[in-house]
């Protein structure tokens, strides 16, 4: 039983179909990247995981539990946290504050448990420990991606969702983003990654999906898709020619 399995997904916009019946598993312990151009179905396919579209058909299962249709709280309370594309931090708040509200929907939680919790993400994120004071609006955007992954994680979610985590980053950047995705994967947490950094998302990825105006064009492990001519000059070339 696969943790995350997706069957015929369709979803719409007022503009029309956006999604034309995915199929996408995601099994205990991967990650697995969706790749494809904007505008390609990658970021709307986490937000109907999430609950966050109405105009959704088809089926999706968690851990072999029917899920489409929950509000987006029920989602995260079943085991699955999303960190959107832009990281949707609150600039107001604090590094600290910002966190906590990651654990929000975990009822029972006591004051105790959850400052403990919090001091293993700024254990885990030091970037963050040295800011944790600090008002989100005042975090670079390597800094805010951190922040907005390490409240995903308070939620302690079994399947994590990420969206674009490189975007707007520098290259190095990009690479530490990328060694915590690995990290997190290690410490036990499943990983459904939207990316439009090509090389990067096959580098940590276990399998792929590359979507194609909301259909799944081809899908299998990087080193098949790499070294698919066709593929590669089509789909993934020119990505990864914009990153060099």
């Amino acid at each position: 039983m696969s943790l995350l399995a997706i069957e015929g997904l369709r979803a719409r916009y007022n503009a029309g179909e956006v999604l034309h019946g995915l199929d996408i598993t995601v099994e205990e312990g991967e990650i697995v990247a969706l790749l494809g151009a904007n505008g390609a179905g990658k970021t709307t396919t986490l937000r109907a995981v999430s609950g966050l579209l109405s105009n959704v058909s088809g089926s999706i299962a968690f851990s072999g539990r029917p899920i489409l249709g929950r509000s987006p709280g029920a989602i995260v309370r079943a085991g699955i946290a999303h960190v959107p594309e832009g990281r949707r931090i609150f600039p107001g708040l604090t590094v600290r504050e910002n966190i906590l509200l990651g654990a929000s929907n975990r009822s029972g939680l006591g004051r105790a448990a959850r400052e403990a919790e919090l001091e293993g993400m700024l254990e885990h994120f030091p970037d963050l420990r040295r800011m944790q004071h600090a008002l989100g609006w005042t975090l670079s955007g390597g800094q805010q991606q951190m922040l907005a992954v390490a409240r995903g994680l308070m939620a302690r979610p079994r399947l994590l969702l990420l969206d674009e985590p490189s975007l707007g980053l520098a290259p190095l950047i990009v690479q530490q983003v990328f060694r915590i995705i690995v990290d997190i994967r290690a410490r036990g947490t499943t990983v459904l990654l939207v990316e439009q950094n090509a090389h990067m998302a096959l580098s940590v990825a276990d399998r792929a999906y590359v979507l194609e105006t909301g259909s799944i064009l081809v899908s299998g492990k990087p080193d098949i898709l790499w070294n698919d001519p066709k593929v590669r000059a089509a789909y993934l070339g020119g990505l990864a020619e914009a990153e060099a």
